[in-house]
């Protein structure tokens, strides 16, 4: 190694050089001056010293070597002497800094800021390709990709190129983003890191919810876990969100019933919410591509509430209906125009089979399974049958055959079920069914206390305590009705007094019901009459009472006819509601073994082929492109030739749609917290 140095940094400065000769300069030139006298009386004492003077001859040489080379090195030191050294870095070298990119993929992050060609994840990505770039041969960085777990990229730390194609890779994915998490899953990544300075970088557009109320504590937790890191990490929260945004969006568009007739309108309602300011926008709801409604929206104010529209429309036939509601208008455009409508897949029934479960068929008027029937389809004689669409039939048990062609099931009574018809029964529950008990005089108590409630986990939605019959001069009426509730709303105005006045006779007392029943209906504060609970993708609705007339007049009086054309159709939303799914969730749908092909169409018109997979260990399709709102259909081929279409509707998550952000006082908090910036 050669030990000059290769180059100076100010070579200007050589002719200061000089400055380390003065001292001997001066000592020769004082010497010249210095003139010698020989003195006799001094001779002896010079021949006895003259040991010391070679000393002192010597120490006066060493002080003005000394000074030259103090004055020498002054000057080399202004120099700036460099020395190059030039040496390979590999990649098991101790990286000197580590980066971790942590980013917000929720759909909210797709907004389009005017002026902009790109959305907001594209503003983030662009941010940290420029990070990215300053890196050096043996940095470190690793990007947490919602995707994909950290572990799985944490041996491609040192990959540069690898590190640009997974930046590419990112894209919008289905999932609300939570900020507290983000940060933790940044902070345990950054513990990995081989690196003598990390640095941690949150792209997000700080959505008000992503950040949960209350969660200052663990927010000191996260803080306190940073800086127990060695060395600490230094932490970045980038905002790539728009300061002022503009949004119009379709909340809600829902059904009063998914399950209806041909003979009566349903009712449709939409819930709004246009951009503050924006004025001659209209809401308009189509069916099957026909426009049924089109009305002006008022213009909206900063901070106003969103707007309710009610329509109404009467299929013409059977099948499969796409409903729409879509705001439009000259001053309709947004940053966001996946919420700008809302679509929903009706299915029109022209009959729905109603299976009743009796433990005696044929045992006439005495029992509730004849007054149910009744109701449900009125008889007047073989010539003129009533315009209903239900079907039911009284039956002693229950078959597969039976509930594959039901959409609801209904006990008139509760008596014991052999195994295998009760395992049907919760598994078609558990699939979307719904499920109507009645618990009348002849229930069996042991059946009902044990299979059939199972300490909460069976069908039955509250334990039966106690039988009893009203005594003499005694009178229970449903005192507390949910008139807010779909079964109930009808009965608001007119018949709320008429249900008020109905006389129960015989109930059975129940527990109270847990957390996840609701009890729709009381007899007093302490007795619940009607309680509903979900099981599964189906509901359960229990009357604490028979549907006889020796059990109550509801039987008798006419609010017994709708009160259960209500309930029957209310329960068959079950299997309907998963027409409709959210922006970036997979459409999962079961596939008979004998479709040898299956051949989805999307929003915009692409078609393309569907791989057939598992789903529960039985065959069934899984469709995840579903970024695009709108309606999908799905074509099944059989081998024989047969085909059959399933229809399934696509739209953005309203919670990602609603585009508030934390206040600026929130964000400088959590940056603070943490010992970061924003």
């Amino acid at each position: 190694m050669n030990p000059l140095p290769d180059t100076f940094n100010n070579p200007q400065l050589w002719p200061l050089l000089l400055f380390a000769i003065l001292p001997a300069l001066l000592y020769f030139i004082d010497r010249r001056r210095a003139r010698r006298i020989d003195w006799p009386a001094l001779r002896f004492f010079l021949h006895r010293q003259k040991g010391r003077l070679r000393w002192m001859r010597l120490r006066e040489a060493l002080l003005i070597a000394v000074r030259t080379l103090a004055l020498a090195l002054i000057v080399y030191a202004l120099l700036g002497p460099i020395t190059l050294v030039e040496e390979e870095l590999g990649a098991d070298r101790t990286s000197s800094r580590g980066l971790v990119l942590t980013f917000d993929t929720s759909l909210s992050m797709s907004y389009r800021p005017d002026g902009e060609p790109g959305n907001l994840l594209e503003r983030a990505k662009a941010r940290a390709r420029r990070l990215l770039a300053e890196l050096k041969p043996g940095d470190a960085a690793l990007l947490l990709n919602p995707a994909r777990p950290p572990e799985e990229a944490a041996g491609e730390l040192f990959n540069r190129e690898r590190n640009h194609a997974e930046l590419e890779e990112i894209s919008l994915e289905a999932g609300r983003f939570e900020l507290l998490h983000a940060i933790d899953e940044a902070i345990e990544a950054a513990s990995g890191l081989p690196s003598t300075v990390r640095e941690i970088y949150i792209f997000t557009d700080f959505q008000a919810h992503s950040l949960e109320q209350g969660g200052q504590g663990s927010l000191d937790f996260l803080a306190a876990r940073l800086r127990a890191l060695d060395p600490v990490p230094s932490i970045e929260l980038v905002d790539c969100g728009a300061a002022e945004t503009r949004n119009h969006r379709v909340i809600e568009l829902e059904s009063d019933s998914l399950a209806t007739g041909t003979a009566s309108p349903v009712g449709l309602r939409v819930k709004v919410a246009p951009a503050p300011g924006a004025e001659g926008l209209q809401l308009r709801i189509t069916v099957n591509g026909e426009v049924i409604s089109s009305r002006p929206l008022p213009p909206a104010k900063a901070g106003s509430a969103p707007l309710e529209i009610v329509a109404s429309h009467r299929f013409t036939s059977a099948g499969k209906a796409r409903v729409s509601a879509e705001i439009l208008g000259e001053d309709a455009g947004d940053g966001l125009r996946a919420d700008d409508a809302r679509h929903l897949v009706i299915e029109v029934l022209d009959r729905l089979e109603v299976p009743i479960i009796q433990a005696e068929p044929d045992s006439g008027r005495v029992d509730g399974g004849h007054w149910i029937d009744l109701a449900l389809f009125p008889r007047y004689g073989e010539t003129n049958p009533p315009e209903v669409i239900f079907r039911p039939a009284i039956r002693k048990s229950i078959t597969g055959a039976l509930l594959e062609k039901a959409r609801v099931l209904i006990l008139s009574e509760i008596q014991p079920i052999e195994p295998p018809e009760l395992g049907l029964i919760e598994d078609f529950v558990s699939r979307g069914g719904g499920l109507l008990i009645f618990a009348g005089e002849k229930a069996d108590r042991d059946f009902a206390r044990g299979r059939l409630w199972r300490e909460g986990r069976g069908l039955l939605p509250a334990r039966l305590l106690q039988h009893h019959k009203a005594s003499a001069g005694e009178t229970l009426h449903p005192l507390q009705t949910d008139l807010e509730h779909p079964v109930f709303s009808i009965f608001k105005g007119v018949s709320e007094g008429e249900f008020s006045r109905i006389s129960i006779r015989k109930y059975w007392q129940a527990e109270t019901p847990g957390e996840d029943a609701v009890i729709l209906s009381r007899m007093t504060a302490e007795l619940p009459w009607i309680i509903e609970r979900s099981q599964g993708a189906g509901k359960i609705i229990l009357f604490l009472s028979s549907a006889a007339p020796a059990a109550s007049d509801l039987p008798r009086t006419p609010l017994f006819v709708p009160l259960l054309h209500r309930m029957v159709r209310y329960l068959a939303l079950g299997p309907s509601s998963s027409l409709a799914s959210e922006q970036g969730r997979a459409i999962d749908l079961a596939l008979d073994t004998a479709e040898a092909e299956v051949r989805v169409t999307g929003p915009g018109g692409e078609s393309s082929l569907v791989e057939a997979s598992e789903l529960r260990g039985k065959p069934a399709i899984s469709w995840s492109q579903t970024l695009e709102t709108g309606f999908y259909s799905f074509d099944f081929s059989n081998e024989s030739g047969s085909r059959r279409m399933e229809t399934r509707a696509v739209n953005a998550n309203s919670g990602e749609s609603d585009l508030r952000r934390l206040q600026e006082e929130t964000r400088q908090q959590v940056a603070e917290t943490l010992g970061g910036r924003l």
